[in-house]
């Protein structure tokens, strides 16, 4: 029997670390494994504006027909503050989510929000805030019904749905049932800052801990999902570890931590979807049961 290559295997020379030479080799072995979005079966509307700055703006997939969607995955990608894009028409990268979503009997909605000069902490969750307001206000017309809410962050997406389930931006939506964060940064009282974190948050020690929303995680009453990947860079994988200890403190348990072997930093959000998704499977779990629940 002829054994099949791992497709991630080209990520795994490029090291556990995270610069533009590895976000651009990752993104050439994924790209042929991404998921297409099939006109067929999801039904997309793009840059539909939920705000008054010119990034916010949002793409919405659902599944094609007029049958009305109970839930909702609100994703929103990282970057650094500095970079990154919900994707737009005729872009696989994030229409993939939207077509998991919708092949799940979900809808799915990619949200860009404001970058650096023009972000300053805690802008990110204040722009997820407004995303969920736009979605909550004008669900009828967008899903035929009220929907359940499950957020999705990645890198620094799941520093912004943190920063929005702290509080930052004022109590959370009735509408939205729970949260997935993929590696993402939660105590900044025990992190070496980068040059991009210090200009969204700023660089004043004192403020570090305001700045940290691991005790609110380990106390949300909201399920929450993690992931951590094999390659993430050392200082996100010790973030993870960061929350296991914290949450082990507060709830007496582990949180849910999914661990994926083979990929890096960049890779996971990006095949949802796709033939070699190990990730969406999980989600799709999470999102049912926490919707039941509530």
């Amino acid at each position: 029997m002829t054994s099949h290559p791992d497709p991630l295997a080209p990520l795994r020379p490029l090291g556990a670390v995270l610069n533009p030479d590895l976000v651009q080799a990752t993104y050439r072995v994924i790209a042929p494994l991404a998921a297409a979005l099939d006109p067929a079966t999801t039904a997309a509307r793009y840059d539909i504006a939920y705000g008054p700055h010119p990034r916010n703006r949002l793409d919405l997939y659902r599944p094609a027909g007029d049958a009305p969607v109970e839930t909702v995955v609100l994703f929103v990608h990282g970057g650094g503050f500095a970079g990154g894009d919900k994707g737009g028409e005729g872009k696989p990268f994030f229409a993939n989510i939207g077509q998991w979503a919708a092949s799940e009997g979900f809808a799915a909605v990619a949200m860009t929000y404001r970058l650096l000069p023009d972000a300053k902490w805690p802008s990110g969750a204040q722009d997820v805030a407004a995303a969920i307001a736009h979605i909550s206000e004008n669900a009828e017309t967008l899903f035929g019904t009220s929907p359940r809410i499950v957020l999705a962050g990645q890198s620094a997406g799941a520093i912004n749905v943190a920063d929005y389930l702290a509080g930052r931006a004022g109590p959370v939506h009735a509408a939205v049932a729970g949260a997935v964060l993929m590696s993402g940064l939660y105590d900044f009282t025990r992190h070496d800052r980068r040059t991009f974190e210090d200009a969204y948050f700023g660089e004043d020690p004192a403020q570090f801990a305001a700045h940290s929303t691991l005790a609110a995680l380990a106390s949300c009453p909201l399920p929450l999902m993690f992931t951590v990947a094999e390659l993430d860079p050392p200082h996100f994988q010790r973030q993870a570890a960061h929350l296991v200890e914290i949450w082990m403190a507060e709830n007496g348990a582990w949180p849910l931590m999914h661990y994926m072997p083979g990929h890096n930093h960049i890779s996971p959000a990006p095949l949802i979807g796709s033939a070699v998704d190990t990730l969406g499977p999980v989600i799709a779990r999470f999102v049912r049961e926490v919707v039941a629940e509530t």
